[in-house]
């Protein structure tokens, strides 16, 4: 399984500005529709002025691939330019990581079908 995480800077100073771009456009949705995809979160920091962060869960790097390529996620993150700035890895999209060790919550395993 493997962990995606990306930071959104809010160019308005307002995180939750991130939130509503996120809710209008149907971020996630879009991202649950790819295979592999397991799950995904956006969590807004406290202090409203610091970067969002999303997270998500994969089946494989490759599932995450598909994602990052995908030409409505490209169009996506082109209007999302008015409302943050995503802080991507070189080749496009966040830092991956390996789930190792996970206690909680209920993810198919990798091997499984996607709803």
């Amino acid at each position: 399984m493997i962990r995606s995480v990306l930071f959104l800077e809010p160019l308005g100073g307002d995180s939750r500005a991130i939130e509503r771009f996120f809710v209008s456009e149907g971020v996630l949705e879009h991202a649950s529709a790819t295979p592999g995809f397991v799950a995904a979160e956006l969590q807004l920091p406290l202090d409203r002025a610091a970067p969002a962060m999303v997270t998500a869960l994969w089946a494989s790097r490759e599932a995450y691939r598909r994602w990052v390529d995908d030409p409505w996620r490209a169009a996506n993150a082109e209007r999302g330019r008015s409302v943050f700035r995503a802080i991507e890895q070189p080749g496009g999209g966040g830092s991956l990581y390996e789930v190792r060790i996970s206690v909680g919550g209920s993810y198919p395993a990798a091997d499984e079908p996607q709803s």
